[in-house]
């Protein structure tokens, strides 16, 4: 599944993996978007699978004036010695109906790598949000069994489980799931749900972040996912209770290619 490039020995055994989910905003993809623009990191390969959409496109962070020709794919691999980090971002959804085959292949890639933990980047659907989470922040974090994150300490919410709405009809089918993932529900997730559920399963700790947003700039929900991440992993020395001037002053680094995200600028000559 992994294809290396030849620029790392790929030792990762106690390294933190780093992922997005394709879901609703993008917010996952933003996300590992500012992470490796900011540590400046190079690929060291891919993922390649039949599972996986092809696509190919220019490197979108590199810097101003500099054309290297360097091409990027549907699912590049980033590494981190520094901070024992390796970050997948994934360009292009899933095959329709590959997810599972996706899942299974990318959960013995990260037992065969030896990975400390994992960390899915993921969102949800504002719309879908209950009452008690309507007010506060909209970020929100699962964890597996096999995980133990000082939620306390880093002042984070868990996912709020829900009553199963289907009742009798998916009795089969929650008889199946693990314990600790019974009431997890993640519309507009992706794949957060179901890779929740596996590594529920397979004894792998997984921490799954998302928040809740919708359609549209996701680049305030991107910065929020990313804050909270650092809060635990400390990629970067970000200063606590920022004044909105420090906020202005981000350590995250924007990727060139963000320049021309919702298009160019309209022309002040119209007005």
């Amino acid at each position: 599944m992994f294809i290396n490039a030849g620029k790392s020995s790929c030792q990762w055994e106690g390294y933190t993996l780093i992922l997005p989910a394709i879901s609703v905003g993008n917010v996952g993809q933003l996300t590992a978007d500012l992470l490796i623009s900011t540590l400046q990191l190079d690929s060291v390969g891919h993922l390649h699978d039949e599972s996986i959409l092809p696509l190919c496109g220019n490197d979108p962070y590199a810097s101003t004036g500099v054309a290297q020709g360097v091409l990027v794919t549907s699912a590049e691999v980033y590494e981190c010695k520094e901070k024992e980090l390796v970050i997948i971002q994934q360009r292009a959804p899933l095959v329709k109906g590959k997810q599972r085959d996706f899942r299974k292949k990318l959960l013995a890639w990260i037992k065969e790598c030896k990975f400390s933990q994992v960390v899915l980047l993921s969102s949800t659907h504002s719309h879908e949000r209950i009452d008690s989470q309507i007010t506060g922040s909209p970020f929100r974090f699962l964890s597996t069994a096999s995980l133990s994150i000082p939620a306390d300490d880093l002042k984070w919410q868990r996912l709020e489980t829900r009553e199963d709405m289907w009742g009798v009809q998916r009795q089969t089918a929650e008889e199946t799931t693990p314990e600790e993932a019974k009431g997890v529900y993640i519309p507009g997730g992706g794949m957060a749900k179901r890779f929740f559920e596996d590594c529920c399963r397979e004894q792998v700790p997984l921490a799954v972040l998302m928040v809740f947003c919708s359609e549209g700039d996701n680049i305030p929900d991107a910065m929020m996912l990313v804050s909270e991440l650092n809060k635990w992993i400390k990629v970067v020395q970000e200063a606590e209770n920022q004044s909105q001037q420090q906020r202005k002053r981000s350590p995250w680094k924007k990727p060139k290619s963000w320049d021309l995200l919702y298009g160019s600028a309209v022309e002040s000559s119209l007005y």
